[in-house]
C-alpha cells in the first residue's frame, strides 16, 4: 500500500514523512532513492543528535534508525524520542546482529529489527506494517495535530489519511473527500443533490448513479468487517454518517422534496426517415454521464 493521499487544494501527493537515521552514504543513499520511488517522503541524517532534535520538534510518520554512529549511539537516540514520543513507528536497521544486541533495540523503543546487508522490499514491507497497526492517537495529540476523531476513526486532514481501528484505510481522492464532508457533518441526512454539489461541484441529475456507486465503495472500505457501522441510508431521503455517541433521535432530515421521475440514461434525437435507415437511433448520453468517481 503506497502511503499517499491527494492534497484538496493544489491536487498534489501528500506523502507520509520519514526520518532517516544512516551515517553510511553507501548504504543511505540507494535505500532512501526506493522509499521516495514508492511514495515516502524522506529526511536523512547522518548523526544522531541531529535525528533526535527533529524527532522531537518535527512531525514524522515513522523512522529508520542506525544504531552505530559517530557521535552517540543509536539506543540512547530511541530511548530518548520514545520518552517523549509512545506512538512513532521506529524500525532499527544495523548490523548488529547478536540476539542480545537486537533484543537491547526492541527493549529501547523500537517496533522492529532488521540486520544489515538487507533487501529493500523486506524494510519497505516491515515500515508499512508497523505502521497500519500503531497505537491510536491520544487526546491530547487528536487536539495538537488537528485530527478528526469518532470512536475508533482517525482522520488526518493535512495528510488526507484515514485509520480505523490503528489500521490505514486507502481510500481515493473522492472517497476521502465524500468521508470527510461527512464527518463534518454527522447525524445528518445528505441528499444526492447536496452531494453532487459539495464532492463534485455540479447540478444535481437525478438520473447518476455516481453518488449511490462511490457511497458504496466507501461504506465497504469503512464499515466491513467493524462491529460498529458508520454510513447509513435513508431510503428516499439520503446518507448519513452516524456518530455512535450521538443521540440518533436527534438525526436532522432535510424537508421532503417533490419526487422527480428519473429522465433515460440516454435522450434519443429524432432523425429524418433516411437518416434513420442508415444510422440507427442517435443517442446522447447526459452530462453526468462523464463524472469521475
Amino acid at each position: 500500500m503506497k502511503l499517499t493521499t491527494i492534497n484538496e487544494k493544489n491536487n498534489k501527493m501528500a506523502t507520509a514523512r520519514i526520518l532517516y537515521l544512516e551515517d553510511d552514504i553507501g548504504v543511505a543513499s540507494p535505500t532512501k532513492a526506493v522509499l521516495e520511488q514508492k511514495g515516502y517522503s524522506v529526511i536523512h541524517v547522518e548523526e544522531g543528535i541531529d535525528a533526535l532534535t527533529r524527532l522531537l520538534t518535527e512531525h514524522f510518520d515513522g523512522a529508520i534508525c542506525d544504531l552505530t554512529l559517530p557521535d552517540v549511539d543509536g539506543i540512547k537516540v530511541i530511548e530518548s524520542v520514545r520518552s517523549k514520543n509512545a506512538r512513532l513507528p521506529i524500525i532499527i536497521l544495523s548490523a548488529r546482529s547478536d540476539t542480545e544486541e537486537k533484543l537491547d533495540g526492541l527493549r529501547s523503543g523500537g517496533n522492529d529489527y532488521l540486520t544489515k546487508p538487507f533487501a529493500v522490499e523486506e524494510l519497505l514491507t516491515r515500515l508499512k506494517n508497523i505502521m497500519m497497526h500503531r497505537p491510536l492517537p491520544t487526546e491530547e495529540e487528536v487536539q495538537a495535530y488537528g485530527l478528526l476523531q469518532v470512536a475508533d476513526l482517525i482522520i488526518d486532514p493535512v495528510r488526507q489519511q484515514v485509520r480505523r481501528a490503528g489500521n490505514y484505510v486507502e481510500l481515493r481522492s473522492k472517497e476521502y473527500e465524500l468521508l470527510h464532508y461527512m464527518v463534518l457533518n454527522p447525524n445528518r441526512i445528505l441528499t444526492k443533490e447536496e452531494l453532487l454539489k459539495e464532492i463534485w461541484n455540479y447540478p444535481y441529475d437525478p438520473a447518476t448513479r455516481i453518488v449511490d456507486n462511490l457511497v458504496a465503495r466507501l461504506r465497504k472500505k469503512m464499515d466491513q468487517g467493524y462491529d460498529i457501522r458508520l454510513i447509513y441510508t435513508r431510503w428516499g431521503k439520503g446518507y448519513y454518517f452516524k456518530n455512535p455517541d450521538a443521540d440518533i433521535s436527534k438525526l436532522v432530515v432535510p424537508e421532503t422534496v417533490p419526487m422527480v421521475k428519473e429522465p433515460k440514461t440516454t435522450t434519443e434525437l429524432e432523425l429524418k426517415p433516411e437518416q434513420s435507415k442508415k444510422y440507427g437511433p442517435l443517442k446522447i448520453h447526459p452530462p453526468s454521464a462523464y463524472l469521475k468517481d
